[in-house]
């Protein structure tokens, strides 16, 4: 029999701005347009520790500063998303002025930014397959990653405020298939796409979120409405819908 595994996925509403870093950066800052598999473990990331009283946002390891997020990552087989509505970059240049012994002193910074706002009704769909084996020997439940799922606040940034609107959970079996149609986001390895989107390289969090500097990077397509993909593909039909798993 081949095994079920849980999933939850998460109806998000934002309040119109996604502040999402794209990494490596400089004084010349850019966003990212979409959501990335990182920010995802990071969102629920922060309501899961504080279930576990473990309030802290970093740890300080080898002289460094390292996200909490990756102490949970582990619970994942793997994170997507799907948008409903297509954002646009902008980015605002900010003057700063301060006062350092006596002199008035100024510079300019940037804000970037994906925007959602426009006529249509702008949503956004996350996707979280469990690692069911993980989950059973750490001290995380079922039923915590559903409120953790209820507690998400935020995506990326401060600024990035989103309001969870359903949290559904279940069970999904996972096999192969050549020929699909989805509107998740999903690796652009080794398949072919009819239809429209976008192309974005992102951290591959499987390597590690805790610090940026040596992680690989990954390639994700992120469709605008359905698409079709072709290839040999891992996938899984969630509440009626088809998710790309990665390879």
């Amino acid at each position: 029999m081949v095994p079920l595994t849980l999933f939850l996925k998460v109806q998000l509403r934002p309040t119109g701005i996604i502040a999402l870093r794209a990494l490596p950066q400089s004084k010349m800052r850019t966003a990212l347009r979409y959501v990335p598999p990182t920010t995802l473990i990071g969102a629920i990331a922060y309501p899961l520790l504080h279930i576990s009283g473990n309030r802290g946002e970093t740890t300080y390891e080898k002289k460094n500063f390292k996200s909490k997020a990756e102490s949970v990552m582990s619970l994942f087989k793997w994170v997507t998303i799907k948008t409903e509505g297509r954002p646009k970059l902008y980015g605002s240049l900010l003057k700063i002025n301060t006062i350092y012994r006596g002199k008035v002193q100024s510079a300019v910074t940037s804000f970037p930014f994906a925007v959602f706002y426009g006529d249509s009704t702008n949503s956004l769909t996350a996707a979280y397959f469990v690692d069911e084996d993980v989950l059973s020997e750490s001290t995380y439940s079922t039923k915590d990653l559903e409120r953790a799922s209820w507690g998400i606040t935020r995506l990326g940034s401060r600024e990035s405020i989103v309001s969870v609107e359903d949290v559904k959970k279940g069970k999904v079996q996972l096999r192969e298939a050549n020929n699909v149609k989805t509107a998740y986001a999903f690796p652009f390895k080794g398949v072919n796409v009819q239809g429209k989107g976008t192309l974005q390289m992102v951290v591959d969090w499987r390597s590690g979120i805790g610090d940026y500097s040596n992680a690989k990077r990954m390639v994700m397509f992120y469709p605008e409405g359905t698409v079709e993909v072709q290839g040999r593909l891992s996938i899984a039909e969630l509440d009626g819908e088809v998710v790309v798993l990665a390879p």
